[in-house]
Parts: C-alpha cells; sequence; structure tokens
C-alpha cells in the first residue's frame, strides 16, 4: 500500500528541470543536453528540450535537424492565455519522441523574451513532460537566472585547461553564493585531450569534485545522428552515473512510461525500511523532520531576517530571496542529514520549507495543481479542494488556527487590507488573479476559514464547453449570433455554476473593432480583444475611507465612449445603472446575477433596483427590465460536478403586468448513469419576431 501510494503522488508531480551551463561556448555543452534527453527517451521518459542559449538560431534544433518554425517567439502574443496542452503545438516535434521549444530565428525577436516569458514556459512544460532539459546561455542574463531557481540539476561543464578550471572556480563560489550549491554538478569534458593536471589536481582547482567526466573521443563521435537517439557508446557508457543518480539506484535501462519515477520512490522506502538514523535518531521520523523543520526558520530568520522576509517583494527580489532561503536549507540538510536521504527526499523537503517560509504552506502545492478550481481551509485541521467539480477531503493540515491566520495576512498585507475582531472578513486576490476570500473567529465559529478560487491560466472558448456537454452546437451558434447582433445578455446561476467562465467565453465573440469596458469586484475576465479596458472595484482601506463600487466604475464607463460595457456581476443599486445604460444605447453589453431560473432573475432584478432608493412604482421597473434585456442564458452545476446550460429565454416584452419570457432552448434531464447525469438540449420555440431581428443584422 505504501509503495502504490508513493507512486500515485510521484506521478502527479510536476516535471524535473535540469539545466545546461558553461562559463564559454565550444565545450559540448548541447551535445551533452541533448545525448542526456536521448537516454531518458529511450528509458520511456517524456522529455522537452528548451534552447535559451539567447544566441541567433538554435544549436540544438541543428543538433536534430529540424526547422525554427515556431519558435519561442511566436508564444508571446498568447502567453497570457496558453495552457500547458496548447503549448504542445509550439513545440518543434522529432521522430525520437524529443520535443524541442526552438530559439528565435533572429536577434530582434530575443529581446523581446523577458524571465517571466521564460519562467511561465518552463513551468508549463513540467505539466507535461517529466523532465524538461534547459540549454543555458553562457552569462547571468535575467532569463537564465529565472531558470535556476526551478532547477533540480544545473550540469556544469568545463574543459581541461588552466583557465577554463580557474575561472569554474569563481563561477562554483558564486553559484553556492546564490543558493544553487546543492544543485550543481561539474561535468569535466576530456575530448581535447590536452590535460596538464590530473583529475585531482583540476577538482581541487575548482574547489568541487567532478560528478560525470567524459571520455575523449574523436570529432566525428560528438555530433549525435539526424534521429537524435545513436550516443556514441562511450559518451553513454559516462552518462550512466548521471542517469542513475536522476532515476535512484534502481535505475534499469528498460524503464517504461508506465514505471515513471518508480526508481526514485522504490529507493526511498527502501531506504525508510533500513531506518537510517543519523545521531542515534531516525532521521525518517516524524519527530527529527519537524526538529529540521525548526532549525531551518531559526537559521532563516538569523541569517536572512525578518524584515526581508516581511517586505513586499518584487519577481526579480523573490527569486534572490528564495536563493538565500535554499542555501540555508541546503545547508541544514548536509549538516543535520548528510546522505542519508535520497536527492528526491532532500527536493521535497527543500521545497516545503521554500512554500512555507516564502509561500502559502500547505496551499502552495494545490495552487500549483491544475485540475484543482477550489480551495476550502475549515479551521486549521481541515481542507477541501474542488477537483474536476467534485468536492474532496486533502490530507493537508495547519499546526493551528494561528498559522492559517498568519497565511491570510500573507496574503493580504501587499494590498493594504487587513483582518482582525475589528475587521473579521476579507475578499481580497492572489497575484495570478485567483479570488480570495477569508472571515476569522468570533464570526466564524470552527477557526479561521479560508476559500481561494484559483483563476485557471486556461482559457475555455465554446468549442471546449460543447465538448464538456455543456450546450451543443445550435445553442452555441444562436448565442453567437445574439452577440453579433448587440443583445443585452444576462447569465444567471448559482455559485459555481460556471456564469464567468460562460461570460468570458460569449466575450470572445465580439468583434475586435469595438471598444469594450470591463467591470468587475475582482478582475476574472480575459478578453482577447485589442481594445479593453479594465476597471476594477475598490473596497474601503483600513480606516474605512477610499471605496469605489462596481456602480461608481459603471457611471464613470458611460464617459468613456464604450460600445459595449461588461459588468462581472450585478447584486446590488449598480442594476439600475446597468438597464439606464443598456436602455441608453449601450447595445450588446452583458452581464452575470445569481438566480435559480430565469424567473427568478426577474424578481431578484426589481428587488435589486429597489435597494437603489429610487422611488419607483413595480410595473416602472419592470418595463425598464423588459426594455433593456433581451437574452437571459441560466447555467446550472449538477450533482455529478457537470455545468450545463439548462435554459435560454427570450425576454419578448410585457405581458400585462408580468415580464414575457419565451424559452427557447432547455437542456431536459433524464436521470444519471454511471454517475453521470444524461439528458438533451431540445429547441421548444422559435419566435418570429426574434429571428426576424437578427436577419437585420444579415445573420
Amino acid at each position: 500500500m505504501a509503495v502504490a501510494s508513493a507512486i500515485a503522488s510521484a506521478e502527479r508531480r510536476l516535471g524535473r528541470v535540469l539545466s545546461f551551463y558553461s562559463g564559454r561556448g565550444g565545450v559540448g555543452k548541447t551535445l551533452l543536453c541533448v545525448a542526456l534527453a536521448s537516454m531518458l527517451v529511450k528509458r520511456g521518459y517524456k522529455v522537452a528540450l528548451v534552447d535559451l542559449t539567447l544566441r541567433l538560431g538554435s544549436d540544438l534544433a541543428v543538433r536534430l535537424g529540424l526547422q525554427l518554425d515556431p519558435d519561442f517567439c511566436d508564444l508571446l502574443p498568447v502567453m497570457d492565455t496558453i495552457d500547458p496542452r496548447t503549448l504542445e503545438s509550439y513545440l518543434l516535434p522529432h521522430e525520437s519522441g524529443l520535443r524541442l521549444l526552438a530559439a528565435p530565428r533572429s536577434p530582434d525577436r530575443w529581446q523581446r523574451i523577458k524571465e517571466g516569458h521564460v519562467e511561465k514556459a518552463v513551468h508549463l512544460l513540467r505539466y507535461r513532460h517529466d523532465f524538461v532539459l534547459v540549454d543555458l546561455a553562457t552569462g547571468f542574463d535575467t532569463r537564465v537566472l529565472a531558470v535556476m531557481p526551478i532547477s533540480e540539476r544545473i550540469y556544469t561543464l568545463v574543459t581541461p585547461d588552466g583557465t577554463a578550471l580557474a575561472n569554474l572556480g569563481e563561477l562554483v563560489r558564486l553559484l553556492r553564493l546564490l543558493g544553487y550549491g546543492g544543485r550543481t554538478r561539474l561535468v569535466l569534458n576530456r575530448f581535447t585531450g590536452r590535460e596538464l593536471l590530473s583529475v585531482s589536481e583540476m577538482e581541487k582547482t575548482t574547489g568541487q569534485p567532478f560528478d560525470c567526466l567524459v571520455p575523449e573521443l574523436p570529432q566525428r563521435q560528438l555530433a549525435l545522428d539526424r534521429n537524435g537517439t545513436a550516443v556514441p557508446e562511450r559518451l553513454d557508457k559516462a552518462l550512466i552515473p548521471m542517469i542513475n543518480e536522476l532515476l535512484g539506484a534502481d535505475a534499469k535501462a528498460d524503464s517504461s512510461v508506465g514505471r515513471r519515477f518508480f526508481p526514485v520512490f522504490l529507493g526511498s522506502i527502501k531506504m525508510e525500511a533500513k531506518g537510517a538514523a543519523v545521531n542515534g535518531e531516525d532521521v525518517h521520523s516524524k519527530e527529527f523532520r519537524q526538529k529540521l523543520q525548526t532549525l531551518v526558520h531559526e537559521r532563516v530568520i538569523e541569517q536572512v531576517g525578518p524584515q526581508q522576509l516581511n517586505r513586499d517583494n518584487s519577481r526579480e527580489t523573490r527569486a534572490h530571496l528564495e536563493a538565500q532561503v535554499i542555501k540555508v536549507i541546503d545547508d541544514v540538510l548536509t549538516e543535520k542529514v548528510g546522505n542519508k536521504w535520497s536527492d528526491q527526499e532532500q527536493q521535497v523537503f527543500r521545497q516545503e520549507m521554500v512554500d512555507e517560509i516564502l509561500g502559502l504552506g500547505h496551499l502552495e502545492v494545490l495552487l500549483r495543481d491544475p485540475e484543482i478550481t477550489e480551495i476550502m481551509v475549515n479551521g486549521c485541521d481541515q481542507i477541501y479542494i474542488e477537483r474536476r467539480g467534485q468536492l474532496m477531503l486533502t490530507d493537508k493540515r495547519f499546526t493551528n488556527d494561528s498559522a492559517v491566520v498568519k497565511i491570510i495576512e500573507r496574503i493580504i498585507a501587499p494590498l493594504g487590507r487587513r483582518i482582525d475582531e475589528s475587521s473579521p472578513m476579507v475578499d481580497a486576490r492572489l497575484p495570478d488573479g485567483s479570488r480570495v476570500n477569508a472571515i476569522i473567529p468570533p464570526l466564524s465559529l470552527n477557526g479561521p476559514m479560508l476559500t481561494i478560487r484559483k483563476f485557471l491560466d486556461e482559457v475555455l472558448t465554446i468549442d471546449d464547453l460543447i465538448e464538456f456537454g455543456s450546450l451543443n452546437e445550435q445553442m452555441a451558434n444562436f448565442l453567437r449570433l445574439c452577440v453579433r447582433a448587440r443583445m443585452n445578455l444576462i447569465v444567471s446561476g448559482g455559485t459555481g455554476s460556471g456564469k464567468t467562465t460562460l461570460l468570458n467565453v460569449l466575450s470572445g465573440f465580439i468583434p475586435h473593432d469595438e471598444r469594450i469596458i470591463t467591470i468587475e469586484d475582482a478582475a476574472e475576465l480575459r478578453l482577447r480583444q485589442p481594445h479593453v479596458g479594465r476597471l476594477e472595484a475598490r473596497p474601503p482601506n483600513i480606516e474605512g475611507k477610499g471605496a469605489v463600487s462596481i456602480r461608481d466604475l459603471l457611471r464613470n464607463a458611460l464617459r468613456m465612449r464604450p460600445d459595449r460595457i461588461i459588468i462581472g456581476e450585478v447584486r446590488g443599486p449598480e442594476a439600475v445603472d446597468m438597464l439606464q445604460a443598456m436602455n441608453t444605447g449601450h447595445n450588446g453589453s452583458m452581464t452575470t446575477a445569481h438566480a435559480n431560473s430565469p424567473r427568478d432573475l426577474m424578481s431578484r432584478l426589481e428587488t435589486m433596483v429597489m435597494m437603489a432608493n429610487m422611488d419607483l412604482p413595480l410595473r416602472a421597473i419592470r418595463e425598464q427590465i423588459a426594455a433593456a434585456l433581451d437574452i437571459v442564458v441560466h447555467q446550472g452545476r449538477f450533482r455529478d460536478g457537470s455545468r450545463k446550460i439548462t435554459e435560454i429565454a427570450w425576454i419578448e416584452g410585457m405581458e400585462g403586468d408580468r415580464i414575457k419570457l419565451v424559452p427557447l432552448f432547455v437542456f431536459q434531464s433524464e436521470g444519471s448513469a454511471g454517475g453521470k447525469i444524461k439528458g438533451e438540449f431540445v429547441q421548444v420555440n422559435e419566435p418570429a419576431a426574434l429571428y426576424s431581428e437578427l436577419r437585420k443584422w444579415g445573420i
């Protein structure tokens, strides 16, 4: 059971990043990178290569015989919306199974790529590949520094000449200073055959032993064949120690895709069974691990300082701070553990400590999981997640309620918010846009509660919703026509039913030559049109002043010459301003609202208008609603976790004193089978007046 659990846990891990560095060119760095990648592929692993040499052209592409189209620069226009699945189309496929993110084809294209682009691309590659191998430039460019903190190994190459060895000694000291000493592996490439010093003398010069010795090979053997799979036999044998260190002592040459990560975890389990001890303590015991964590915290506060840890850090400062913390962790591991933990165990401990000291502790691993859409913390001892629409209890726990409160404070501090007994509720968002709500005692009776709705990198399209079974093609085409015909549209549904996701998809139908203004409580909409103005409401500050409501922003948006206004959600008196905007020339506007059905939505809109303290008769309110809105799209969430459009209704006008709603499409449920809701989408009406209106637009 323990072995199966370890393997399942391993298979969910992100891929491992290996970097290849040298102080100068021409030392065989690219050859080593491709050779190691080829050996991993032959052992059944999925491997991606990244060319970050910052030179014109791609040595990796030449090595593999690939054409440079597409390249890294082609990613930039879609970098904000790319996801691990669609990133695959930007990789150059190789017949051996390797995939390459190639270097740009011209120098000016390199200049457009920033460290944030590199960091995100490598991180996304880790979701679909077991290993990501990065061929780095020969200098400490910011883009190179962006990769090093997430690299498990930094293979540093040198040739056996005095100047290169002396420079390598300085480089090793610099890498240790940056906190990467524990990850650095030195490789001596002996292909020149001009060795004036012995290996031991060379190691004394560098200040660190070599982890791999590449044998002297004739120049004609240094190139791989065109399919990138034939590694010279002597080079293959030389790299076996590196492979064994990566995969664990039990790594076999015949390991298959289905056994990915198995050797590493099998080695860890065997070590645990031996009960290895240091200074009379079991290094795998819970007590020893807790002592180690406490010691790391003490050393970090002592060596880094609490002021550095508590301040709001930029990306560059965060990377430097993370390097300092990792150096402290590596020093503690060297001092207290030595070689009694496997490399994988040390990496897991290192990541846990970085998450706890600089991030959100146990929540970091959940935030990194792309399948998790929501995280719910109910006190210190209960953390739920939503995965594929289903709620699940995790095995994560906080030490006490104070630890949860500290996480909440870490989230809201950079935003200038506070949470205490006098202000026990707070709304915020993470740097990536994820929505956060927190509430603490005395309002919460079971301890501090934290809810995070993740902001997904993947931008869904209408085709994705059709594939998920949220609607059919006929409904999709109808909604596309309604948006293009500038009909005012409102999406209704319950909490978590996918209203904002659907609104985001529908906004994709708006023509690119229109000016759009979006207004939200927390920015979640991701419009792909070029002319978009994004406004976000602001809560009061610590003194209770400075609040800017959606209603304030809506009034301001009317002066910004919008073609369309999109409001994330109406839930109060701003409904009046929204209806007035729709009635005064801003056709094609869209929003969402909470309601149980399209009919209930009409009643709720009436209530929201009354909240504006406008002394209007009920019939006047209903007439304004009927005149402003055209289409209601109701979204429902079912017990199997699926979200579906359960009804699309047309507001035809008034019928006596009531708003007349005409259902056009409905979802007719047929019960469940195998835990999944079954049913079909049916068109129940086709009003002539509505379709006549659509035809006016030539649609």
